[in-house]
């Protein structure tokens, strides 16, 4: 198995089966966190999630606990908003993304996958030229055939757009200044029975509502305006009542959601206001108004049916949960969901007291998170029969609940990183995968085994510190190294309930494995600090005694768990922890690279550097934390460190264009290396900055990968590291990785692009020469790949 990483997205392992003649990939697991916008997540009828993960989509499918596809790389920049097109049209689903680079796509997904994954694929591209922080999209019948209205907003402009499904092609149809020069937070399209075209709505920064209606395909003018909200209209939702009625659901920065009842007018003759209805505002009154129809203009009604107060802050987003219907009757309760982002933290389950007239909705559930001083949650959805809660906080993170027996309990869910990943590193029995970021987080990913398949979902976050992540090695069993944005190398290791669970989890044996750990129970951050500190199980008696005699309360420690299945989001952030066992002190400057020998005995690290002294490789012994040795040779950062598989040599690459292999050798310390060769910037093949490398199995030989767009295979010969092959890619390398193949005398080569592709090439050490065939990993990141593990 093959993991591939990059800056914006989470892991991605590969199986490859691998043959003389073929070569096959197979998408093993795919993680990424949630980017934190309001409109991130959508839920489809067929329960089917999707959700913006950084430039692309992903799909999720929460009975098989796995990201079950992806879009293909289109966005430029962050994906800000997301929505499944209803009504689904014939030909499959469809959904609308909006991004930070001005464009809104239209995405189909296929019905076969390749390499393991459904693919989203663009069926239109909509370039709206600023930021398209709004979208929404609904299937229209135009002479006959399925077309798709899609609205986009950005900060000052509202467009439309008409999309044929069959050839992709559009029509940009109106664009046009919001009324009043509003700026849209919130926008929804809805039907009204025997309206000509879908009604807009919109909320606005003005503390308003703004009903748009058209008269012509695309072009929307002003009907109505809704007031009463106090704050920004951060979100909307709309709900088809079983007489026609229509339910607008509505969230405010002022902490509350108010529900507005939609109603045609059944007396079109009965008495008006005589100021014109686009220009009245609503407050705790009806107000009419006209919606353009093929015939006669439809009079309609608008009147606040409740005012719903319950979160402390700004309501993020509100959702209703999709009644089932028996005919034309409605079969469930009403149900709406809200949530804040703000620190209530809470999600709330709303439904109405007695039937679904009446104006009295009571809370009847509130999910999420006590205490805490981090943001809420950003979006929610419901499931398509409300049996189920999915929602996103603020650290990219998707929380599920499901409905049993009348509670509602938290469930497995899939997750990942929400920043850039760095590096990644297998434990050294390929049990599991570490994985670091620009989120501040560690995360250990492992086979999840079921009872009849094994899924790999994230087991613990052994990490979370104040810093960024740069790095990461393992050094044995349960232990690890990681270094951030700061001059400190932290080492920890397993606790004994990690791994007792971790067992169960994965299905290995390891009571040997707790027997022998030393490190206690778990581990907790206290107040004010970035150090893991290890929980014994005094400390735990300690804690229990205290709250039992009610004496003042005591700081949050880790709570033991006892899990037969992958912890939720919120076990994962305070009770997987692994205790820090040291800091290492010695660079001058933040942290860039590390590794560690076979065995994990000794530990290389590298900072960044702009001139010889802090361009220095130190060694460390990891029995007792000492400085081994201080090896200088480079001018400037070193980018990679690598041991070769014997431990007999140490490789390093840098930015000012050169390599150096030391050679194991030993001092009054033990163990230590001294240089044996390295390459000049004149002599070698590299012109710019070598940012990878990595060792043939034989020991032998080993890869260097440049930013000049070439890869160079290096063998001993008669004491000397020579030139063997060079390889030309057609874009700057930025990853390499090797790993032989078992049923052939030829290594396989990996190499990781600046824009996010993958190469996989075979390498005949014997010719020194690589095959001619290529082979493109198709589900490629959307950025620059940043390691392979």
């Amino acid at each position: 198995m093959t993991s591939i990483v990059e800056d914006k997205r989470d892991p991605l392992m590969m199986g490859d089966e691998t043959s003389s003649s073929a070569m096959k990939l197979r998408t093993e697991y795919l993680s990424s966190g949630v980017n934190h916008i309001s409109m991130g997540i959508d839920w489809s009828t067929d329960g089917i999630v999707c959700y913006a993960a950084s430039t692309g989509v992903l799909l999720y499918d929460p009975q098989l606990h796995a990201v079950t596809g992806s879009s293909i790389k289109h966005h430029t920049k962050r994906v800000t908003c997301v929505r499944w097109v209803h009504p689904t049209p014939t030909g499959g689903c469809i959904i609308v993304s909006g991004g930070a680079d001005g464009k809104a796509v239209l995405w189909t997904v296929s019905q076969k996958r390749i390499e393991g994954l459904h693919v989203l694929n663009p069926l239109s591209v909509l370039d709206h030229g600023d930021s398209v922080n709004l979208v929404d999209a609904t299937l229209l019948k135009v002479k006959e055939k399925e077309m798709i209205l899609v609205v986009t907003a950005s900060t000052d402009v509202i467009s439309t757009w008409l999309i044929c499904l069959e050839s992709g092609k559009y029509e940009h149809l109106h664009s046009s200044a919001p009324p009043g020069n509003v700026f849209p937070l919130s926008l929804r399209l809805f039907e009204v029975s025997g309206a000509k075209f879908p009604v807009i709505a919109f909320g606005g920064h003005d503390s308003r509502i703004h009903i748009l209606a058209a008269r012509e395909l695309g072009v929307y003018h002003s009907v109505c305006r809704l007031s009463g909200h106090e704050d920004w209209v951060t979100s909307l939702a709309v709900m088809k009542e079983d007489e026609g009625r229509l339910l607008l659901a509505s969230g405010s920065k002022d902490a509350t959601v108010r529900l507005w009842k939609l109603s045609k007018l059944q007396d079109i003759n009965e008495p008006q206001e005589e100021q014109d209805a686009s220009n009245r505002e609503l407050k705790l009154k009806s107000i009419t108004f006209e919606i353009p129809s093929l015939c006669e203009d439809i009079s309609m009604c608008a009147l606040l049916d409740t005012i719903l107060s319950g979160h402390e802050g700004l309501v993020s987003e509100v959702c209703w949960a999709r009644p089932s219907l028996h005919g034309d009757k409605l079969q469930a309760t009403y149900k709406l969901l809200t949530c804040s982002k703000m620190q209530d933290r809470s999600i709330i389950i709303w439904e109405p007291n007695g039937d679904t007239t009446s104006s009295m909705w009571l809370e009847v559930a509130r999910l999420g998170e006590v205490g805490g001083n981090m943001e809420g949650y950003y979006s929610c959805q419901f499931s398509s029969d409300g049996s189920q809660v999915l929602g996103c906080s603020y650290q990219g993170g998707l929380h599920l609940w499901e409905l049993q027996d009348g509670a509602w309990e938290p469930c497995v869910v899939a997750g990942g990183h929400f920043n850039q990943v760095a590096d990644i590193a297998w434990d050294l029995s390929g049990r599991y995968l570490l994985s670091v970021s620009k989120d501040q987080t560690t995360r250990l990913h492992a086979g999840w085994k079921t009872k009849s398949e094994v899924i790999w979902h994230e087991v613990g976050r052994p990490q979370v510190h104040g810093y960024d992540l740069a790095c990461i090695t393992t050094l044995g069993k349960y232990k690890f190294a990681s270094g951030a944005e700061e001059k400190v190398i932290r080492a920890f290791t397993a606790p004994a309930n990690f791994i007792c669970n971790f067992g169960k989890i994965c299905g290995f044996e390891v009571e040997d494995d707790i027997a022998k750990c030393e490190v206690g129970e778990g581990a907790a951050v206290p107040s004010l600090g970035l150090s893991n500190k290890a929980v014994t199980i005094a400390d735990l008696q300690d804690v229990h005694q205290v709250q039992e005699e009610g004496r003042d309360e005591v700081q949050a420690y880790f709570k033991p768990l006892s899990l037969s299945v992958p912890p939720t989001e919120d076990q994962l952030m305070q009770n997987t922890l692994w205790p820090e066992v040291s800091k290492l002190y010695g660079h001058g400057n933040d942290i860039f690279t590390v590794a560690a020998s076979s065995d994990g005995s000794i530990l290389a690290s590298a900072c960044r550097a702009t001139n010889n002294i802090d361009a220095a490789i130190i060694l460390w012994n990891t029995t007792t934390w000492s400085k081994l040795d201080t090896l200088a040779k480079h001018r400037l950062t070193v980018t990679q460190l690598a041991f070769s598989p014997d431990d007999q040599y140490l490789l390093s690459v840098s930015r000012d264009r050169t390599w150096a292999v030391f050679m194991r050798a030993e001092n009054n310390k033990g163990v230590t290396y001294r240089l044996l060769q390295s390459s000049t910037k004149k002599e070698d093949i590299h012109s710019r900055v070598i940012w990878s490398c990595a060792w043939l199995p034989d020991s032998i030989h080993f890869v260097t990968a440049s930013r000049d767009k070439t890869v160079v295979v290096w063998g001993l010969v008669d004491s000397v590291w020579c030139k063997k092959a060079v390889l030309n890619e057609n874009d700057e390398v930025t990853a390499v990785a090797v790993t032989k193949v078992l049923t052939s005398h030829c290594i396989l080569i990996a190499t990781g692009l600046l824009g996010g592709d993958i190469h996989l090439r075979r390498y005949y050490p014997d010719d020194s020469a690589f095959s001619l065939e290529v082979m493109k990993v198709f589900h490629k990141h959307h950025d620059v790949i940043s390691s392979f593990g």
